[in-house]
């Protein structure tokens, strides 16, 4: 991945990519009931950060390491950050 080393993103090929899970970290994040500070301290980054990550218009590049901490805080299976967001109603659980 080529990363823009002045800014800290993505290149272009891999934006909507982090878009995606950005925009999956919040729906689940929310739906955990869990406030962007509330998250960001159990995973020890600044609500900034997890704001930027969040935010749809914004291609924040984060690591892996942080995906699986995430994955883990929401109690949400790493595989559901890359898969289309569930029906209301179907319920997700950590397996």
């Amino acid at each position: 991945m080529n990363i823009d080393v002045e800014h800290g993103y993505p290149s272009f090929e891999n934006r909507d990519l982090f878009v995606d899970l950005g925009e999956h970290i919040a729906f689940y994040r929310k739906r955990a009931n869990l406030t962007q500070q509330a998250l960001a301290d159990r995973v020890n980054i600044t609500r900034a950060y997890l704001s930027r990550i969040e935010t749809p218009n914004s291609s924040q590049s984060f690591s892996l390491e942080l995906l699986f901490n995430i994955s883990r805080e929401l109690k949400v299976p790493l595989k559901y950050f890359f898969e289309p967001f569930p029906t209301p109603g179907k319920s997700v659980s950590m397996k």
